[in-house]
């Protein structure tokens, strides 16, 4: 891809948020667990699941939930921990809006969290798990490219609904994806591409999302996939404000880092000879 093609296509992106003229959105989905297959960190929370990648294993449970699917742990395995909410019911006072008559209501809530030991697959021996498949059927553009950044794995998985997907860099770098939308896979690649030359902080931080979501965007205007130009002008906006002005503004702070981004990936797609495989790791 050469150097005029990127800048002709981040300029109409930059345009199109500009003018607020953006095509029609499409709905965006998440990956689901096939019948059978659902684990409970399908369920955990994005913080508990990056200790679970911290830990080198993408399956984890406590001891009595591995024997409840014929598996024991190993002797001499170490847990980890994650954490788990402590949830009280209190009673309170709430007002009708329509009637002004005041009510008891009992409502549920979070007073803090405990550390629950859990065990990594990996340290089990028993029953085999199923192991459903859960990438695309077929793989996204520029796949081949992520391990030329680092990325040791890409891992397509279901999630709870709270993030479509991330990039971890602490004990080795992955991209987890609960999403078949192309427009995550380039965003998350994004993160994989910016920590090669920008130390990324943990967190959502606003200027490396703006430049992760704008990296998107481009490669979408560039590959024909203009449906998540509304959602990634959506997610600027939630990072930078609701004024359009001032994320436009935020996004020219960054545009040198969207660039260089792009410049990268490209340079490093045309020194790619053999397609990667699924799962691969570096």
């Amino acid at each position: 891809m050469n150097t005029e093609k990127v800048k002709t296509a981040l300029s109409r992106i930059l345009a199109m948020f500009e003018s607020g003229n953006l095509p029609a959105a499409v709905a965006r989905t998440l990956i689901k667990p096939k019948p059978g297959t659902e684990r409970p960190i399908d369920h955990w929370s994005l913080g508990n699941r990056l200790l679970a990648l911290a830990a080198d294993t993408d399956d984890a449970r406590g001891f009595k939930q591995w024997q409840q699917v014929g598996r024991r742990v190993k002797k001499g395995a170490k847990a980890f921990y994650i954490f788990a909410p402590m949830t009280k019911t209190r009673t309170v006072t709430v007002t009708d809006e329509e009637t002004g008559e005041e009510r008891k209501e009992e409502r549920r809530g979070v007073i803090g969290f405990r550390e629950v030991p859990v065990f990594r697959l990996e340290d089990t021996e028993g029953d085999p798990l199923p192991k459903p498949d859960y990438a695309p059927p077929e793989l996204p553009p520029l796949y081949d490219v992520a391990r030329r950044f680092g990325v040791e794995e890409v891992i397509y998985a279901p999630g709870d609904g709270d993030a479509y997907g991330y990039f971890t860099w602490r004990n080795g770098k992955k991209i987890v994806l609960h999403t078949h939308d192309v427009k995550t896979w380039f965003h998350e690649l994004g993160h994989a591409v910016h920590s090669t030359f920008r130390p990324l902080q943990g967190g959502q931080v606003a200027e490396q999302e703006i430049v992760a979501e704008v990296f998107a965007a481009t490669l979408c205007e560039l590959y024909g996939i203009q449906v998540y130009h509304k959602h990634s002008w959506n997610y600027v906006r939630s990072y930078a404000g609701e004024d359009p002005q001032q994320a436009l503004k935020a996004i020219f702070r960054v545009l040198a880092d969207v660039e260089e981004c792009l410049m990268r990936v490209f340079k490093a797609a045309e020194q790619v000879t053999v397609p990667a495989e699924r799962g691969w790791a570096a």
